[in-house]
């Protein structure tokens, strides 16, 4: 009896051993098969560092001190090339410059990649606003902007700003002898987005309020306390409480027929809101978004132009004295035909050929955006590499800006360079693809 079942016994192990080994085969002849898949992609070149911590470390020295291309970009490109890959904030990244890669970024976004921002930025300039939505929500987020900046909208916006820039002139720079222009370069563009794109009243703390989250959206995201991260999440926190009330108080306004009929940004969310196709949320979230995507980026292109034009004085002189001929210079031709107090109208800055131009070669040496990370949402061939699913992409526009081939003697300052059209994908001052074209208007 005891030999039977001995017996049984170990028939059940042998079966249960052999199995164990089956499956052992089989896992391992998969995992084999797999390595040697991943051994056919050929990644880029490159450095990944320390363990998750990759190269962050020399990525925010380099950004600290405003010179991520010539301290961190460019040494890569001469070691490695125009594609190289790193670790940056946990994730493995691919660096892509140039022309071709700006198009096939650019292009292929929601097809082979999505915009992906750090967690630090998620967390402060909010989940639900357009950057981090995709399908059918970001296509009503994106038609409820697009709505407000039209071509009309735009061009009834432009007395606006006239007025607000008088005013701000009157308070903060006459009969001063020195100003700090970066300084008031911020308030000045936080005024006319609040009080002109979006028609709030802004309060005397917003704007240090705001500041405070704008300086921890590419900082660690890390909770400790008196980082700036931290300050900054604090800072958050408060905005949103103002934000709700103020979103609830139009809200109330257009219930009772009051302000149906403003053509701002600011109504129309909350209008999209009221209709149920957005939440309360992401009228607040795309709000803190605009001024993140326009205040910063915005005054640092009005205070470069404005040094621009301090050390080139015959660039200057091209904008307010006459010419060596017959014509007068822009501005004074369109001075001679207003009346006292007559404002400027959108015909009148479309003239403004030459001012355009130095503006644009100023965002040329001076981005205001250095570039954006994108996420592969497959795996993707390019430039006979693989950029495996998961990784971040990150394209720059110095890589352009600064090329010799599309702009000879880079770091001279020439605004005649942009008298002829720029090729596509150049000249990406801040940025391109189908989320920016509202933020560029």
């Amino acid at each position: 009896m005891f030999s039977s079942m001995d017996s049984n016994i170990s028939i059940y192990l042998t079966c249960i051993f052999s199995l164990l080994g089956a499956i052992v085969c089989v896992i391992i002849f998969v995992k084999k098969k797999n390595n040697e898949k991943e051994s056919k992609k050929k990644l880029p070149p490159g450095d990944m560092g320390l363990p998750w911590i990759g190269e962050t470390m020399e990525f925010y020295k380099a950004q600290r001190t405003n010179k991520l291309f010539e301290e961190f970009v460019q040494p890569r490109i001469q070691k490695y090339g125009k594609i190289f890959k790193t670790r940056l904030m946990g994730s493995p990244t691919v660096v892509v410059n140039g022309t071709d890669a700006n198009k096939f970024f650019l292009l292929n976004e929601f097809k082979l990649v999505i915009s992906s921002w750090p967690s630090s930025s998620v967390q402060l300039m909010g989940k639900d606003s357009i950057m981090e939505k995709q399908g059918e929500q970001h296509r009503i987020l994106r038609g409820i902007i697009a709505s407000s900046l039209s071509c009309a909208g735009l061009e009834a916006m432009v007395p606006k700003i006239c007025d607000s820039v008088e005013s701000h002139l009157n308070k903060f720079w006459k009969n001063k002898d020195k100003i700090s222009l970066y300084r008031m370069t911020k308030i000045l563009t936080f005024t006319i987005l609040f009080e002109c794109l979006l028609r709030i009243n802004v309060e005397p703390q917003m704007l240090g309020i705001f500041e405070r989250v704008l300086e921890g959206v590419f900082a660690p995201s890390l909770r400790v306390l008196g980082s700036k991260f931290s300050r900054a999440k604090k800072a958050r926190q408060e905005i949103e409480r103002v934000l709700i009330n103020v979103v609830q108080e139009k809200k109330r306004e257009m219930e009772g027929g009051g302000g149906a009929r403003e053509e701002t940004l600011f109504s129309w969310m909350v209008a999209g809101m009221m209709r149920e196709e957005i939440r309360e949320e992401e009228v607040v979230d795309n709000v803190v978004l605009l001024v993140f995507a326009a205040h910063d980026t915005t005054s640092f292109a009005i205070a470069m132009t404005f040094r621009m034009l301090a050390h080139h004085p015959n660039c200057f002189s091209l904008l307010l004295q006459d010419f060596p001929c017959d014509l007068l210079p822009e501005h004074a031709d369109i001075l001679s035909n207003k009346r006292a107090g007559e404002y400027l109208t959108m015909e009148d800055t479309k003239k403004m050929k030459y001012t355009w131009q130095v503006v644009r070669e100023s965002m040329r040496l001076f981005p205001p955006i250095f570039g954006s990370f994108r996420k592969a949402i497959a795996d993707i061939e390019y430039e006979g590499f693989i950029i495996p699913k998961g990784w971040k992409v990150l394209w720059t526009t110095y890589a352009t800006h600064y090329n010799e081939d599309y702009f000879p003697d880079h770091m001279a300052f020439n605004p005649s360079r942009f008298e002829e059209p720029i090729q596509p994908y150049v000249f990406l001052p801040f940025g391109g693809g189908p989320r920016i074209e509202s933020v560029m208007q």
